[in-house]
């Protein structure tokens, strides 16, 4: 029978055979929501397609006998597009899904759901590769996130969750266990910094963490002038615990104890432009930065010998500065120093003595370091802490009185002393003995110790508390008993 366009209550337009739809046409379903125009066989939509709803949304592509069948491209009522496979109507096979917020999947789909291998784009950037079951993110696969970090490993149920590995844009990166999306269990991080955590993991913290400095042994030491010193801490949490932490970096560095002049004098109007700003320490005063040194950084022309008794937190070697009466009390020709007497022809020691520079940190090992052979050398030129202390002991003393480094006694001083006087003799001393430095060995008095966590980037965002110590140097005592020849003995206890 020949093939004709007939008219079917309205409904259906197009070809027929034998009183069957079968070719091309256009079917308008009683219920009116949907409308089917394309390929016709045997009464079925059988081949390519249109199939339009009322609310706009639509799917085009191939049926068969009677289904959405094979590959087809369908539009969803929430904006979402999906170009791929279907089966019995149902998304099924590989397919590209995308939405109006700019996401995208490709992958394999069953049932209408995201099931295998799949590819997912996030809309701030992200993208993630690997398994999907239900729709979720499960089992093995590879997260990129849009700050720069990437996951390799499991997931349960759209978390990260089994084994893994995290790396950060800077560098750290963390491998081990996860459970809720966070580090949970046996793991091993090695930081950005270069610190390195092997441990258990609490909910993304390790079970043991450092949380200050602590020095080892005693917390106030005597040492000699021109006499090296060493210092031993441990990385330990709140319960006073060593923590088995490495690579963390430590720096250890010096102060003096900084006593402010009265505000609203000359000498504070005049100086306060120029300090450097003090810090407090667990002692109960500021202090303001003071070079400090080890052995490694010694020039050639410091003379180096062990000390007779050496442990940690005491002097361990003695530096005697070269043709220094005041450093041994043996020259270098064998001769007692007592005795021996510089010649007219002996060149004078230079007027300012290169500083060396200062320790370089350390990491720690197990928890623990030990910074060696630490010393303090003489102070820097236009070192104004020491030079300003000078001259309001000088204003002091001229007035009668004994030299004092206490507080108020300085403070006293300072109100009693003319300002015009001593603005001519601050700036006198700023520009002449400021100039240089006072020699190789720091002065007798007290010095503060200081033990700081530079970690840098901080690990886990945070830096441990540091540790405080106190130093006092004594000056060096000769044959017979007391300071050395031609010089006398400060009363000064602090510098």
């Amino acid at each position: 029978m020949a093939t004709q366009t007939v008219g079917t209550a309205d409904r259906y337009v197009g070809e027929t055979k034998r009183q069957l739809r079968d070719g091309f046409g256009v079917y308008k379903y009683p219920n009116s929501f949907f409308t089917y125009e394309g390929e016709w066989v045997k009464g079925k939509k059988h081949g390519h397609g249109k199939l339009l709803m009322k609310d706009g949304t639509y799917y085009e592509g191939e049926f068969f006998h009677g289904e959405i069948d094979g590959h087809g491209f369908r539009k969803f009522a929430n904006g979402n597009t999906y170009s791929g496979q279907f089966s019995k109507g149902e998304m099924n096979g590989h397919g590209v899904m995308t939405c109006p917020d700019g996401s995208r999947y490709e992958g394999e789909f069953d049932h209408n759901q995201r099931e295998g291998h799949g590819v997912l784009s996030d809309t701030d950037g992200g993208v993630y590769e690997g398994s999907f079951h239900k729709n979720k993110r499960h089992g093995p696969g590879s997260q990129t996130y849009s700050g720069g970090e990437r996951y390799e490993g499991d997931f349960v149920r759209d978390i990260r969750q089994g084994h893994g590995e995290l790396r950060y844009p800077d560098g750290t990166i963390y491998e081990g266990q996860w459970r809720s999306d966070m580090f949970n269990g046996e793991g091993t991080m090695i930081h950005a910094s270069g610190m390195v955590y092997e441990g258990m993991w609490i909910n993304g913290k390790p079970e043991v963490e450092a949380t200050k400095i602590v020095v080892i042994g005693e917390q106030s030491i005597d040492v000699t002038q021109g006499t090296a010193f060493s210092v031993q801490v441990e990385l330990r949490d709140d319960e006073d615990k060593v923590v088995s932490e490495n690579g963390r970096e430590i720096q250890v560095s010096a102060a003096v104890r900084y006593y402010a002049p009265t505000q609203g004098t000359t000498l504070f109007d005049l100086v306060e432009d120029m300090e450097e700003t003090p810090f407090s320490t667990p002692f109960g005063y500021e202090v303001v930065s003071y070079p400090l040194t080890d052995m490694d950084q010694l020039p050639p022309d410091y003379d180096v010998k062990p000390s007779p008794k050496p442990s940690y937190l005491i002097a361990e070697q003695t530096i005697h500065e070269a043709g220094s009466d005041a450093a041994s009390d043996v020259g270098h020709d064998g001769t007692s120093s007592q005795h021996r007497s510089r010649s007219p022809s002996e060149a004078p020691l230079p007027e300012e003595t290169p500083l060396p520079p200062p320790p370089n940190t350390c990491r720690s090992e197990a928890g623990g370091l030990f910074f060696k052979d630490l010393f303090l050398p003489g102070a820097p030129p236009m070192y104004r802490p020491f030079i300003l202390m000078d001259e309001m002991d000088k204003e002091k003393g001229g007035k009668g009185g004994k030299k004092s480094r206490n507080p108020s006694a300085i403070k006293a001083a300072e109100s009693a002393t003319s300002t015009q006087n001593l603005e001519v003799k601050l700036e006198s001393k700023l520009s002449t003995l400021g100039k240089h430095n006072e020699g190789k060995f720091a002065r007798p008095g007290d010095y503060v110790i200081m033990v700081h966590d530079v970690t840098t980037p901080p690990f886990l965002g945070r830096s441990l508390q540091p540790a405080f110590i106190t130093v006092k140097v004594a000056p060096p005592k000769h044959k017979g008993g007391g300071a050395a020849p031609g010089k006398k003995k400060s009363s000064h206890k602090h510098p």
